[in-house]
């Protein structure tokens, strides 16, 4: 999922005002972090299970707010459920099936449980690049919709940029890399989603990331000016997926606390 929605993802689960901002944070920041290197040293979703229990076990006074990359991870699966699955996370989905948790002594997280049932209860067959393409735009949605209406999430979004220092030790540990490095590959990645910027601009820079991306791994040209109107027009739908969106994460979370 797209930032300002990871943020809303804790802010669902966590009212804390301090609690919430270094939540916030971690779970922005290994989306982030993980373009630090050219290729991806693993999975991101088992990255983020491993940085957690790295975390729990190396950084013990950082627990629980580590847990948000639970909650990352768990909104990341219903994204790919419920949007589809583009090329570059196709992997994703293997490892997802393959992985045995349990030899990672992730058996206290359970993954796998949680897609299989919300893949039970969400998930649409998908037909190709088009319906990807389809799911980025209700994504985009769901951001524009946190824009209207959670204006404290732009906030947070804002001082992440300082806040990523409290989980430089982790990070800098976890990736063998200087802190130095690390807080620079943030401040690139939060540079590139115009935080605190109009509405209007924000929405044309998702736009064109979205038309590069359908150019680059699908060959579609898209009508950017068409999308960019059908959403800046029609907040009640941009409301409606991102209602949606929160009824199913909700449950997944729930699921995953639960068992």
């Amino acid at each position: 999922m797209l930032p300002r929605r990871h943020i809303l993802d804790v802010w669902e689960l966590i009212k804390d005002k301090d609690d919430l901002k270094s939540m916030a944070t971690i779970t922005l920041a290994i989306d982030a972090i993980k373009y630090m290197h050219n290729e991806p040293k693993k999975d991101h979703l088992v990255e983020a299970l491993e940085l957690n229990e790295f975390i729990c076990y190396m950084f013990p006074a950082k627990r629980p707010r580590n847990r948000s990359l639970l909650y990352h991870i768990v909104s990341d699966l219903l994204g790919l459920l419920m949007y589809g699955v583009p090329s570059a996370r196709r992997y994703t989905m293997d490892n997802l099936q393959t992985v045995n948790y349990s030899e990672k002594n992730m058996e206290i997280y359970p993954v796998i449980e949680v897609w299989n049932s919300l893949k039970a209860k969400v998930y649409k067959k998908k037909h190709g690049a088009e319906s990807v393409i389809d799911g980025f735009i209700k994504k985009i949605r769901i951001e524009m919709d946190i824009l209207e209406r959670f204006p404290f999430v732009e906030e947070i979004f804002f001082e992440s940029k300082g806040r990523i220092k409290e989980w430089l030790p982790s990070f800098a540990s976890y990736y063998d890399e200087s802190r130095k490095k690390v807080h620079g590959a943030y401040e690139k990645w939060w540079g590139l989603w115009f935080c605190k910027e109009d509405k209007e601009k924000i929405l044309g820079a998702l736009v064109e990331r979205l038309a590069a991306q359908a150019q680059r791994e699908y060959d579609i040209v898209i009508d950017k000016d068409k999308v960019f109107d059908s959403i800046i027009s029609d907040p009640q739908t941009n409301r409606m997926e991102n209602e949606e969106f929160s009824r199913w994460y909700r449950e997944g979370v729930n699921l995953l606390l639960k068992i």
